[in-house]
């Protein structure tokens, strides 16, 4: 009788000495993010969806179209473009755009930069800045043309891009 007590507490010795890890254990699926909105990598949820500007460029008299992006550049840096183009040659362009970072909350300006052309019918922008992960930017873009009398201007805002 001694030996068959024995040999059950060792058995249930050992069930019991292998079911604790996994007792303890946390399984991985069950760990999630902060918020269920925050896309994996993001230190933020994302930005609230846009609500459709409509800069109608066909109300303007001077320019045709006008835009700004941003792109990852590869590690880091974020790459920002913009572009305005006109009807015809005016007397100077000018683009005034910044680099936005989404706090959770609200639009912060990150960067910013301006360019300026004379004579010309169009006018590009590039600026290249490094970014902290984990956030999401846009661009503003403010696209002014004046033919040296009128001077008309449009503001484009990019999609977002998580870094």
């Amino acid at each position: 009788m001694l030996k068959m007590s024995m040999s059950s507490i060792l058995k249930i010795t050992l069930v019991a000495a292998l079911s604790v890890p996994g007792i303890l254990s946390i399984p991985v699926s069950s760990t999630a993010a902060a918020s269920p909105n925050i896309v994996s990598g993001a230190l933020t949820a994302p930005p609230p969806p846009e609500e459709p500007s409509f800069h109608s460029l066909a109300a303007l008299k001077y320019i045709y179209q006008a835009a700004g992006t941003v792109s990852p550049g590869g590690g880091l840096t974020a790459n920002v473009n913009t572009s305005t183009t006109t009807y015809k040659e005016m007397k100077s362009l000018q683009v005034e755009y910044r680099l936005e970072r989404w706090t959770g909350s609200n639009w912060v300006t990150y960067r910013s930069g301006t360019k300026s052309k004379t004579q010309t019918q169009s006018l590009t922008a590039q600026s290249s800045w490094t970014v902290i992960t984990g956030y999401y930017y846009r661009v503003v873009s403010t696209h002014t043309a004046n033919d040296g009398t009128n001077s008309e201007n449009t503001i484009h805002i990019s999609n977002n891009v998580l870094f």
